[in-house]
């Protein structure tokens, strides 16, 4: 399997996408006890900046007085998994 090209991967599901691919790179690893590539750079970068995105929107609507809902906690908690997921791989 090809490292994913995050291009080709609609904008709402870069994120997914990226931490999909370093699960199924883990799963791989497991069964060849062997490091299988990690995403690239590019792609790592491009998951990243949607969920910063994501943090900074949410972090503006406070301070506007928006409040949060607790599906918009939920994303930000899946938002910071995410970014520990893809710094832990390329940590490892």
């Amino acid at each position: 399997m090809g490292a994913l090209d995050i291009r080709t991967v609609p904008a709402q599901r870069r994120a997914s996408a990226a931490l999909d691919a370093i699960t199924t790179a883990r799963s791989s690893h497991a069964r060849a006890h062997r490091r299988p590539p990690a995403l690239t750079a590019r792609e790592a970068l491009a998951a990243l900046e949607f969920e910063a995105l994501l943090i900074w929107t949410a972090a503006h609507n406070l301070v506007n007085g928006v409040d949060m809902s607790d599906d918009d906690l939920e994303r930000l908690t899946v938002a910071g998994m995410r970014i520990e997921a893809i710094g832990r791989e390329f940590h490892s």
